[in-house]
């Protein structure tokens, strides 16, 4: 099974409040009731969805300061047995104040497969700590009553002390390495949100990696070359937060 992503791409957006929902229906390409593929038969079924962000392991949501703007990645499944494709056409739901903008609000699926559409929410400017609901729904462009709905968090939060984790290195410390070129990887997570990970290799700045919000973690990937790299070298690795806390990575290998 192959997901299908669609690309996202920033508009300008609009206000919503709770209860309002952005919507534009596209026309299925079957209908409900489903139409079997040369295969043999279908039986259709109803469609889920849910956002794919999780501040933690086990938990929905992301964490976002007032004001700032989160993309929240919407998981789309075509639960079909047997069909063909289908349309469907999702909506989000805000709190007031929250502003929601969806680039492209419906994808065509295949049965089964899964697809991805963006929502870009914006938490007001001036709001208080909480945990704040977004509703997520789908439904089939032909059908609206067949669909299904799901409920996901933005976590506002105005204070952050915790410095986050850098883990995974590659290099790792010690380590000795060859050939033409070399991936250069680490990983980073924080109890809210990693905003960067830069590389430093012998205290220049090779690479910066920009996370995207939609988890808790994020990983910095940097091909190497190795090319008069031979000897040995220092690789620091920097992670900061939304608040600019800083943790900091230092690990020792040798080129061979």
């Amino acid at each position: 099974m192959q997901d299908v992503i669609v690309r996202r791409q920033r508009v300008a957006m609009p206000r919503f409040h709770w209860g309002a929902a952005l919507v534009l229906l596209l026309s299925s390409t079957f209908g409900a009731s489903g139409v079997a593929d040369a295969a043999g038969s279908c039986t259709p079924a109803a469609p889920s969805v849910m956002s794919d962000n999780n501040w933690a392991w086990g938990g929905f949501g992301s964490w976002g300061l007032p004001g700032q703007q989160l993309l929240y990645g919407i998981k789309v499944t075509n639960n079909d047995v047997g069909c063909g494709s289908s349309t469907f056409v999702v909506s989000v739901s805000v709190p007031s104040g929250f502003a929601v903008s969806i680039p492209t609000n419906s994808i065509s699926l295949k049965a089964p497969e899964v697809g991805y559409l963006s929502a870009y929410i914006t938490a007001p400017a001036t709001i208080a700590d909480g945990d704040y609901p977004i509703g997520v729904s789908v439904q089939r462009a032909t059908s609206p009553g067949d669909g299904a709905a799901s409920t996901t968090y933005f976590k506002v939060y105005s204070s952050d002390t915790t410095a986050p984790t850098l883990y995974w290195a590659n290099p790792a410390n010690g380590m000795t390495i060859s050939g033409r070129s070399y991936n250069v990887t680490v990983d980073s997570r924080d109890d809210h949100a990693v905003q960067r990970i830069e590389l430093y290799i012998d205290n220049t700045r090779m690479s910066t990696t920009t996370c995207d919000d939609v988890t808790y973690s994020c990983t910095l990937s940097y091909n190497w070359s190795l090319r008069r790299a031979k000897g040995q070298h220092t690789a620091t690795y920097k992670s900061y937060d939304w608040l600019g806390n800083t943790g900091v990575l230092t690990v020792n290998f040798t080129v061979s």
